[in-house]
């Protein structure tokens, strides 16, 4: 997503925004409430963000009512341009690579008030790299929010890809266990009783432990002294919620990798919302280490990149403590260790691998159907 500082935006243009960010969510969360049946806005610039998110309901999930408003963001056709003799189709959001910025347009129902952001290195990395995978540019959102952790606002553009894909037929399994971040993400290649390859992927926990502790101590001297110590430790949550997601992008896409290098569909095996609920609630987690719970966000991650490569994926219960040769409940040891009583034993985090070489062939036939061409959205997050 690209992200920039309120204080980036005119002022006369940021107001002008938020008063038509409010209008359009008025209008949205009322013709949510009624099933979508409410009369369609006769006016721009709100009839066009009613045509355009019709249309971008047909390619993205729909979100329900949050504190019984319907948060959506202003949805924009869009437009990619190379050189600067190219044509302009006058679309809501154009993407100028030649100028190396995000213009964003039709928000206001006037002409000439366009919102221009300048394009990081990063962020023109990554659009360069979805267009040589074959992506096309389809759709925009944008919004003015609250910063994840924090009540810092931000002007926010989220541009979303699609390409054609066919899934390949998969020859191999790579199985992903994964029950809290701390304990690393295990993964593995099966092909039948052999694995090929195995691996484990863990964050820097020991750098994050130090900023944890550094944010701990500024919370604290924020809630006796505030002022500066209240900005700093803001600042190194953000920090701290920017490195998760890098290392969860960065992850993902290893694994994805790796599915493709080995014509492997994708396994994973994660614990159960509720019983992740559970632990959270249960109070015997301390609470600076609940993020390490947090393993939905790369699971989401990691279903949408193998979506966009055409990789198989499939998310499975495989057991880690009941025993693959028998059957039975295993004992569970210090260091992650578990036993069975008929001489079975493991790191618990290995143990889905062995039921996936004992389901290999019960297992990839269920991908053998799933041969179809679609189209598959990602999005700069």
């Amino acid at each position: 997503m690209i992200k920039r500082r309120v204080e980036e935006i005119p002022p006369e243009q940021l107001a002008k925004f938020l008063e038509v960010q409010e209008r359009f969510r008025q209008w949205t969360t009322e013709w949510y409430k009624s099933g979508f049946k409410s009369p369609m806005p006769e006016q721009n610039p709100l009839k066009y963000f009613a045509i355009e998110l019709k249309h971008a309901m047909k390619l993205l999930p729909t979100n329900g009512l949050k504190s019984g408003v319907w948060r959506v963001p202003l949805p924009f056709n869009t437009e990619l341009r190379f050189g600067k003799n190219a044509g302009d189709n006058s679309r809501g959001v154009l993407v100028d690579l030649s100028e190396k910025a995000v213009k964003v347009r039709k928000w206001s129902g006037q002409r000439n008030n366009t919102i221009t952001i300048k394009l990081k290195k990063t962020e023109i990395k990554w659009i360069e790299e979805r267009i040589r995978e074959g992506g096309q540019l389809k759709l925009a959102l944008a919004w003015v929010g609250k910063r994840r952790g924090s009540n810092m606002m931000s002007f926010n553009v989220a541009l979303i890809f699609y390409r054609e894909v066919t899934p390949y037929q998969p020859r191999r399994l790579l199985v992903v266990d994964i029950n809290s971040l701390h304990n690393g993400v295990v993964w593995a290649v099966v092909e039948e009783r052999r694995v090929l390859r195995r691996g484990i992927l863990r964050p820097d926990l020991a750098h994050i432990g130090r900023l944890e502790r550094e944010a701990a101590r500024l919370e604290s001297l924020c809630a006796t002294k505030g002022g500066a110590y209240c900005r700093r430790a803001v600042e190194l949550k953000s920090r701290l919620w920017r490195l998760w997601r890098q290392w969860t992008v960065e992850a993902a896409k290893k694994i994805a990798k790796l599915a493709i290098q080995y014509k492997a569909a994708v396994v994973v095996d994660k614990p159960m919302n509720e019983s992740i609920q559970e632990l959270k609630e249960s109070g015997t987690v301390a609470r600076r280490n609940k993020i390490y719970l947090n393993v939905g966000r790369f699971v989401k991650r990691l279903r949408e990149l193998a979506e966009w490569y055409g990789v198989p994926y499939r998310e499975e219960r495989l057991y880690s403590t009941i025993c693959p040769v028998c059957g039975a409940k295993m004992e569970e040891l210090p260091n992650r260790r578990v036993k069975c009583k008929c001489g079975f034993e493991a790191n618990r985090d290995e143990v889905p691998i062995h039921w996936a070489q004992k389901r290999y062939r019960e297992i990839i036939p269920l991908f053998s159907t799933t041969h179809y061409i679609q189209l598959f959205p990602i999005h700069f997050t």
